[in-house]
């Protein structure tokens, strides 16, 4: 199995997979935990507000200042977190299920309308980076997986899930279409 974790699929996730006849799983992914990373962004930034205030008092106004504004990043992230919200995908021969808070669903790859590669322009015409990977299913709002990039040998960066995704679409015969949405 092509995974990016090492954990094992949710009781609920291969109950739902059995039930639609998914198939073997072959890849995962979970993306953090939103609490833990509020927490840990709550930590940054009261870390950085005691050096920013330290600082002050000691008159490092110019070394401050740049503490304060990750403070106030940092307060920004740990308040936006919780909201962001947990997912995971599990990906199947026939289909995938798709956790969002909690609340899994599942498409099978036929019913996919199409899947889309939001792409940000890196200063070229046609290429670029990976923002994320829209799964359109028939009769279900869109299934969005984020990229996590990795370093490869030659230089480039690549996500080895998203692939696999974009395989298993188009091995099912359904598009995929890659729609530049910006520039870095």
């Amino acid at each position: 199995m092509d995974t990016d974790e090492t954990t094992r699929i949710p009781a609920k996730v291969t109950a739902l997979a059995t039930a639609r006849d998914l198939g073997a799983p072959v890849g995962q992914r979970a993306d953090g935990d939103p609490a833990r990373a509020a927490l840990i962004a709550l930590l940054v930034s009261v870390v950085s507000f005691a050096v920013a205030f330290a600082l002050f008092y000691l008159g490092l106004i110019p070394l401050a200042v740049p503490a304060l504004v990750v403070a106030v990043g940092a307060l920004g992230w740990a308040t936006l977190f919780p909201f962001r919200g947990g997912q995971s995908v599990y990906a199947y021969e026939h289909g995938l299920v798709h956790v969002r808070n909690g609340r899994a669903r599942a498409a099978l790859w036929l019913e996919m309308e199409r899947m889309e590669l939001h792409v940000i322009r890196d200063g070229r015409l046609t290429t670029g980076t990976t923002s994320a990977y829209l799964l359109r299913p028939s009769g279900q709002p869109p299934m969005r997986v984020r990229p996590r990039l990795r370093e490869q040998p030659d230089g480039t960066r690549h996500d080895p899930f998203g692939t696999l995704l974009t395989r298993l679409v188009a091995d099912a015969g359904r598009p995929v279409v890659q729609t530049l949405i910006g520039r870095r």
